[in-house]
């Protein structure tokens, strides 16, 4: 990888480091920027339209699942949710606007009818906590017991068993045929976790990979100068 690249990649981090570290949020600064134009331009406060991650981390006794969580969820963790009385103007506004990017948004209606689900005991769902002083608890109770009732699976002769499924690793099994496994990115790679109403370990992730940037960039640069230094001593051998 060149240093220009580096470059680039040390100065993204920088900046989401920079607006990690005046909030809460583990949201992605973008997406963060666009609700935030959003809502200036209806005239409605951000708290108001929160992102579903926001409002849901992993239970403190299930960080082991913390990695499979997040590749299950990152998407819907990532949506807006936009209450019965702001609907009207946001659906406006969106259609409205180009915006660049993908925005998901979810219509919350006043009343959510309670749903009895029969969750298996090692379900994803029951190791997850919402935010407890949330007007959005109830809607997402509801639909983390209808998306996310997979089974977290501690052996793969128990994943095979099961209909809907995750294992530690993120092998995800839904409707017993499907299979997805995603490794783009590491289990561990907290830069990219959206979920939480704390960001310190994210900032502590982000934080750490500046440091490695720099440390490359500073022993490519030196590598280039030696280089130069050997070009030079060459070419002065030659002319002299």
């Amino acid at each position: 990888m060149s240093v220009r690249e580096l470059g680039r990649q040390y100065s993204a981090i920088t900046a989401e480091l920079e607006s990690l570290r005046g909030r809460r949020s583990n949201i992605p600064s973008a997406m963060l920027d666009l609700r935030d134009t959003l809502c200036s331009a209806l005239r409605i406060a951000p708290d108001s339209l929160p992102f579903i991650g926001e409002l849901i981390q992993v239970r403190d006794d299930e960080r082991a699942w913390e990695g499979a969580a997040e590749r299950l969820l990152h998407n819907f963790g990532l949506s807006l949710l936009v209450p019965e009385n702001d609907y009207g103007a946001v659906a406006d506004w969106v259609d409205g606007t180009n915006l660049g990017s993908r925005l998901v948004y979810y219509r919350v209606r006043a009343q959510v009818a309670p749903e009895q689900r029969n969750l298996h005991p090692a379900a994803l769902a029951r190791k997850l906590a919402i935010k407890p002083d949330s007007t959005f608890y109830a809607w997402i109770d509801a639909e983390i017991a209808r998306r996310f009732d997979h089974t977290c699976c501690d052996t793969l002769d128990q994943f095979r068993r099961e209909k809907r499924a995750v294992t530690r690793n993120r092998q995800i099994k839904a409707g017993g045929e499907r299979h997805e496994k995603d490794d783009h990115h590491r289990l561990d790679d907290r830069s990219r976790y959206v979920l939480g109403w704390s960001n310190q370990a994210k900032i502590a992730a982000l934080a750490k990979q500046e440091r490695d940037l720099t440390t490359r960039v500073q022993a490519h640069t030196a590598h280039i100068q030696a280089l130069k230094g050997e070009v030079n001593g060459q070419n002065a051998l030659l002319g002299s």
